[in-house]
């Protein structure tokens, strides 16, 4: 059957004059009598064609107009039915309904008419129910009927439902406008209505579920219709749709051929739902995640549920989930027990959330740390209950206890001497800063020591030597000095105690030399016995004048201290502060001396002892300054080694006396070999045989002057490498201030040096002494031996010479024969 039949609809209505119209089968106005007025509709004649009858009708009327027409069909029945109608203008019109038949008898439609007059009614009454409709119907209301109708109706538009009605049989659709809102379909657009196309609306994820319904419908175990399922919305987006309605017809083999029902737009709602599934299983995987323990105490009967990491995690092994307050607490560590019961009890009497740390002993005996957190919500059926988790940090506590543990070992190793466990520097200057800050600070002294002969020790005796030495001297300070004494190493062989004035029994004096007699002695280390000696600078806040100075004037009384050999401890005076203050002037006016070329040489002649002819000449460090005039080496070369400037010193001599040596040699006069001091600091470079390659030394001119005392003993990889390149350039080696070191026979053999220069320690007292003039003639014939030349220093008188040339001397040096003269004067004499 065709959607519409076509029939002439004008016989049957052109003669109503009341409101009628006529539908076809699909509920679709498709006639309008003259007589319908827009007070009645609100709406034109015109307007009405098309129009579904739902909209006029309610859901429930048109269900009893539906089967009506079914079984009119069915037993061939023409009788009328009444149904209320509804209206905007007109509270309510009751309509007789009628069937319409074509020629072959066949239902083709319905002719809705007032139920008062059939097609003979008076043409007065109809004109009179026309001009006053709402007079004229009031008599014709059903209040019963029409409230009904209208909650209906205003339900299923406030729900946003849309109807739908499919009739497959007779191949007739219904669907309602808000169906087709909710879907974004206009009025006039086509609609599959055929299973097949309806499935292919539907979301891939969705059609198994729908399959499964609509087998079940199919089968005849149920007319019901429960869909949720999403389906394709008009621009595109995928929307939820809960369908819900029921097979009211099935053929004669059981198939569902006629359903009716609703669909609501669930969006929002699957949404929502969606979207706190998502949350539950965000909880639920950060939960196992984190490898927390869920649980659930119901306040009034203190019963507890427990989920099975719970149960993991307490050691429970018995599978039961539901569990009591009290066997919570027989987990509990005996220690922790009783603070954490009450504090848990306290929580469940004033309605507060819990949060508490505390160990417990599993049935294993396992010691574990369990931190527990629940929040108090209530429930309507049961009433306050807690909601929590516990969460095991044994784990992580243990790494804390080791990190802070891991961090007590840094923070006492950052602030103590690994070697000999006294404090070190950053943990005395802490002491003093927090002195300092105190309004109030308490008198205090401070002892500076410094471990004498400790490099000679190292460098005879190895590093485990040192470090033995550093060692004693740690227990002997702990010995003498008050038990309250901060003693920190601050590096090397320097060691300061700072400790209070009062209560201090013995003098400052009295301590240092306890202390001092103590080192004097001799200590065994391993089978070796060592011998070193300490150096003491004092100072308290009485003399220093405030805290903060306390450690720089006990370390200006240190150095004053070591300048003297004979007094080992010094207390600090203030005029050592003027020194200290004059030393860091000339420190910086001779960075700037070295910068303006200030530095200078002079020159002293040595002579053959038994012709007394110009055999050498010895190159003299000399500051020419602007400001003090000339200045010797005595007075600055010591400053130089404090501040590491001895090899920009060396560098400068070196350069001026090749600069000296080219000039005479230009001008035709014989120069000897010039001897220039080299600085232990400079023999040690690895780079300074590089640099004396580019100088382009002329060989057998230069000769490298070495003191005695610095190095020969010590096996150092640089200084070998050194002494080769200088054979290899062609600059010999001489030994300087010989007799004043501890050099032996084996060393100067290793060296193979082209002279010995005597110290003229030894050389002066020979015209006086015979033991050092037999000593000095042992020196020569050691060295005639060794096949080593042999200089004398110190000659000042002619009884020196006599005696020198006596002994067989090789070489003098000396004011008696020539006084260290000026570059030009210099080469005068060697003109």
């Amino acid at each position: 059957m065709k959607f519409r039949t076509q029939f002439d609809v004008e016989v049957i209505i052109r003669n109503h004059m009341l409101p009628a119209f006529v539908s076809d089968l699909n509920y679709e106005i498709v006639a309008v009598s003259r007589g319908v007025s827009p007070k009645i509709f609100d709406r034109t004649r015109e307007s009405l064609i098309g129009v579904k009858l739902p909209d006029f009708i309610s859901f429930n009327e048109m269900l009893k107009i539906i089967t009506w027409v079914e079984q009119a069909a069915s037993e061939n029945s023409r009788c009328s039915m009444s149904i209320p109608c509804l209206t905007v203008n007109v509270e309510s019109l009751n309509l007789s309904v009628d069937p319409v038949a074509d020629a072959c008898g066949n239902i083709v439609g319905l002719l809705f008419q007032h139920s008062s007059c059939g097609t003979s009614a008076s043409e007065g009454l109809l004109e009179n129910v026309c001009n006053n409709p709402a007079k004229n119907f009031e008599n014709l209301k059903s209040p019963n009927t029409l409230e009904n109708e209208f909650r209906l109706k205003t339900a299923l538009q406030s729900a946003h439902q849309g109807v739908w009605d499919h009739d497959f049989e007779l191949n007739t659709h219904y669907l309602s406008e808000t169906w087709r809102k909710m879907r974004g379909i206009s009025i006039n657009e086509e609609v599959a209505y055929s299973t097949e196309e309806w499935l292919k609306t539907i979301h891939p994820n969705d059609i198994e579920q729908v399959f499964v319904q609509l087998e079940l419908q199919r089968s005849g175990q149920t007319d019901v219709i429960n869909y949720k399922f999403r389906q394709r919305h008009a621009n595109g987006r995928w929307m939820w749709i809960l369908s819900r309605g029921r097979v009211v017809r099935r053929d004669a083999d059981g198939f569902p051929v006629r359903i009716i029902g609703t669909d609501t737009d669930i969006s929002d709602l699957k949404a929502v739902e969606l979207e706190r599934t998502k949350l539950a299983e965000r909880l639920r995987v950060a939960i196992d995640a984190a490898e927390m323990g869920q649980w659930d105490l119901v306040v009034s009967t203190e019963d507890a549920f427990w989920d099975d990491r719970s149960l993991q995690i307490f050691g429970v092994k018995d599978g039961h989930n539901e569990r009591s307050e009290a066997s919570w607490a027989s987990f509990i560590h005996p220690d922790d027990r009783k603070a954490t019961v009450a504090y848990n009890n306290l929580c469940l009497r004033e309605r507060k959330d819990i949060a508490c740390d505390y160990r417990i002993i599993t049935p294993d005996g396992f010691e574990k740390y369990i931190r527990t957190r629940g929040k108090l919500v209530t429930d309507p059926e049961i009433g306050d209950r807690y909601i929590g988790v516990n969460i095991d940090l044994t784990v992580d506590y243990r790494k804390t206890i080791a990190l802070e543990d891991a961090l007590d070992r840094r923070a006492y190793e950052s602030r103590h001497d690994v070697l000999t466990g006294l404090a070190n520097r950053r943990k005395l200057d802490e002491y003093i800063i927090a002195q300092t800050a105190d309004p109030k600070p308490f008198q205090l002294a401070a002892m500076h020591f410094d471990i004498n002969k400790f490099k000679q020790i190292n460098n005879k005796f190895g590093k485990g030597a040192g470090d033995f030495t550093l060692k004693h001297a740690a227990f002997t300070l702990r010995e003498f000095l008050p038990k309250k004494a901060l003693v920190a190493r601050i590096g090397g062989n320097e060691f300061i105690a700072v400790f209070l004035l009062n209560g201090v029994q013995k003098r400052l004096t009295d301590i240092a030399g306890e202390i001092i007699r103590k080192f004097s002695l001799p200590f065994l280390y391993g089978d070796v016995q060592v011998k070193s000696g300490i150096s003491i600078g004092i100072s308290d806040s009485n003399i220093c004048g405030h805290v903060g100075n306390l450690l720089r004037t006990a370390d200006l009384a240190l150095q004053h201290a070591k300048k003297d050999v004979r007094a080992f401890y010094q207390v600090y005076s203030p005029y050592m502060k003027d020194e200290a203050d004059k030393r860091i002037r000339m420190q910086d006016e001779l960075i700037d001396a070295l910068e303006h070329d200030e530095i200078i040489c002079y020159y002293q002649p040595q002579f053959e002892a038994q012709t007394m002819k110009i055999s050498g000449i010895e190159a003299l460090v000399r500051w020419k300054s602007q400001k003090h005039g000339l200045i010797m080496p005595d007075q600055f070369i010591h400053v130089a080694e404090e501040m590491g400037l001895m090899s920009k010193v060396d560098e400068v001599v070196l350069s001026r006396v090749l600069v000296d040596l080219d000039s005479w040699s230009a001008e035709g006069i014989s120069v000897p070999p010039i001897s220039v001091n080299i600085s232990a600091q400079r023999l040690m470079d690895p780079g300074f045989g590089a640099r004396l390659r580019e100088m382009h030394i002329p060989k057998g001119k230069i000769v490298f002057e070495l003191l005695e005392s610095i190095f020969l003993d010590v096996e150092n990889d640089a200084i070998t490498e050194n002494l080769r390149l200088f054979e290899e350039i062609g600059i010999d080696i001489e030994i300087d201030d010989f007799g004043t070191g501890h050099a032996s026979i084996l060393s100067l053999l290793r060296i193979s040096p082209k002279r010995l220069k005597v110290d003229r320690e030894l050389v002066q007292p020979i015209v006086r002494s015979h033991t050092r003039r037999h000593l000095l003639e042992n020196i020569i014939r050691i060295g005639k031996m060794l096949e080593i030349e042999v200089v004398a220093e110190g000659v000042e008188s002619l009884a020196h010479v006599k005696v020198l040339q006596d002994l067989k001397c090789d070489y003098l040096q000396g004011f008696a024969l020539a006084i260290p003269m000026a570059a030009s004067d210099m080469r005068r004499l060697l003109a």
